[in-house]
Parts: structure tokens; sequence; C-alpha cells
């Protein structure tokens, strides 16, 4: 079993090779139930410099975290709707990368922030009018 503290041990000795920055500009759990303070604005990494959370603000491309339908099975039981274009979508948010789209740093936000945070096990790019799985 790999643990959190062996993903990140890892992803640090990574870093000069693949800096990057994203943030979070849509929480649906916060949406949707409302019982937690909203993730909108958290941003990562923490090596990640301001300047690079600015290009990510600014120039970043969108990307969504996905959990396995936990929050939807929910909403659903408390009456709400979920619009079936949303299922399993937790975050939005947008990435920058100092290396080309599709490489490990792209993984980043669903390793830093999605899986220990929420459970997501999924992230998504925007291509086009896609969302795209990595």
């Amino acid at each position: 079993m790999v643990s959190m503290a062996m993903i990140q041990a890892e992803r640090a000795v990574q870093w000069p090779d693949n800096p990057y920055a994203w943030v979070l500009t849509r929480d649906r759990d916060h949406e949707l139930h409302g019982t937690s303070e909203s993730e909108v604005g958290t941003a990562g990494p923490r090596q990640a410099t301001e300047e690079m959370i600015e290009r990510a603000r600014t120039a970043g491309r969108r990307f969504r975290l996905l959990d396995e339908g936990d929050i939807d099975e929910s909403a659903i039981y408390d009456g709400k709707h979920v619009d079936p274009g949303e299922r399993g979508v937790v975050y939005e948010g947008l990435i920058w990368t100092a290396e080309e789209p599709g490489g490990d740093a792209d993984f980043g936000p669903l390793d830093d922030f999605g899986q220990p945070n929420y459970g997501c096990v999924e992230i998504q790019y925007r291509d086009g009018d896609r969302w795209v799985s990595l």
C-alpha cells in the first residue's frame, strides 16, 4: 500500500523538473450540501510560489476532480436535482504547468488535494467542448 507521505516525498523529488500550481474555482460539495467551508480559492501545492499560482489563475487549463458518485448519492437522497453531466464532480479549478500538458504534473491537483481531502479518484481536463480523463 502506498501512503500519502510516500506520494508527497516522490512528488517533492520531481518538483525542480516539474513545477506546477493549481487553484480551485468551484466546490460542488459546498454548493450541494453547504455543510463545510468552501474550498474555492484553495491553491497548491505547498512548493508553488504566488507567481505560479497567479499563472494558474490567469492562464491555467481547466480541470475537475471526481469521486465515485458519493457526492451525488447523498444529494439525491436529500431530494436535490443532480445534473447528469456533473455526476461525480467534486471540485473544478485551473492549473499551470511548466511542462507540456499530459505530463505527471497534470495529476497534481488529484494527488495533492482531491484524493486526500475528499477521496477523489479521477481528474479530467477540458478539451474543446468536452471533458477528458487522464
